[in-house]
């Protein structure tokens, strides 16, 4: 990672980043701090933030020795992905915490489907493409005077690193005649910093049901067909706090439909979704 490419990078019009048109006019002020290493990006944007960072900070690092994804789970890391953390200093209720994962998640999906990079979203934050792990979010916040004040989102993305079973890198599958050219990885980390600012102001603008509707309709999920105590459901939606929506049909003696709210962590969906 170049400081000085990343900065050219960013300079570039958002359109040619994937943004819609209705943003094109965004220009958000980043402070970058480049690394070779660090444990996570996360925590190193936290103390940061700390130290007296503000609204726009962003941490990028070559690789991660700790990376972490939710709950408690890592994230592998090897040089060749994409790692980066940007801090924002919202003014927000505390039930709007899920909502900055769903509107970042939204906004890098969409960025990069401008782009032609067909990525899709698997709830409740990871970036797909067909049945194949593209990338993670994990999101922080700090609460003070019960409002959220600060909020760091986290990003790994695969680009020319070696992936796991069942992921894959953008390198794998970028067609050579894209719009703009993803041979760098300062040029996809313009890329994500301008989705994540593009799908924060998506709903900040247009309001939480927008985005929700926005999410589902890159959502992998939506219509999946799941067994819920024995009883075969469908995924239909999902809630502002960023749970699943299930309804299940019952059949017999009054035949009827009931439908379930469940949190992250109480389902696994896995990655037998449908194409």
């Amino acid at each position: 990672m170049d400081a000085q490419k990343l900065t050219q990078a960013l300079k570039i019009h958002p359109k040619v980043l994937g943004v819609q048109a209705p943003y094109w006019g965004i220009r958000p002020q980043f402070c970058c701090h480049v690394y070779d290493q660090v444990s996570s990006t996360n925590t190193e944007l936290w103390l940061r933030l700390k130290q007296g960072g503000t609204s726009g900070t962003v941490v990028l690092s070559a690789c991660q020795q700790a990376g972490r994804g939710q709950r408690g789970h890592q994230w592998q890391s090897p040089v060749g992905g994409l790692y980066l953390s940007l801090g924002l200093e919202p003014d927000l209720p505390l039930d709007c915490s899920a909502q900055f994962t769903l509107a970042s998640a939204w906004g890098i999906a969409t960025s990069l489907n401008n782009l032609t990079i067909p990525v899709q979203l698997k709830w409740p934050n990871d970036l797909v493409i067909g049945r194949q792990k593209l990338g993670g979010i994990l999101t922080e916040t700090r609460i003070e005077g019960g409002k959220i004040r600060a909020v760091v989102i986290g990003v790994g993305l695969n680009w020319i690193n070696s992936v796991p079973r069942g992921g894959v890198s953008l390198q794998q599958l970028c067609p050579e005649d894209l719009p703009y050219p993803l041979d760098t990885v300062e040029n996809l980390a313009a890329i994500v910093l301008y989705g994540l600012i593009q799908g924060y102001v998506y709903w900040q603008s247009r309001g939480t049901e927008a985005l929700l509707e926005a999410y589902c309709s890159r959502l992998v999920n939506f219509g999946q067909l799941v067994s819920i105590n024995g009883q075969l459901s469908q995924v239909t939606g999902i809630t502002s706090e960023g749970k699943i929506q299930i309804q299940s049909c019952h059949h017999g003696q009054g035949t009827g439909f009931s439908m379930v709210e469940l949190e992250p962590g109480e389902i696994s969906l896995g990655y037998n979704t449908r194409g």
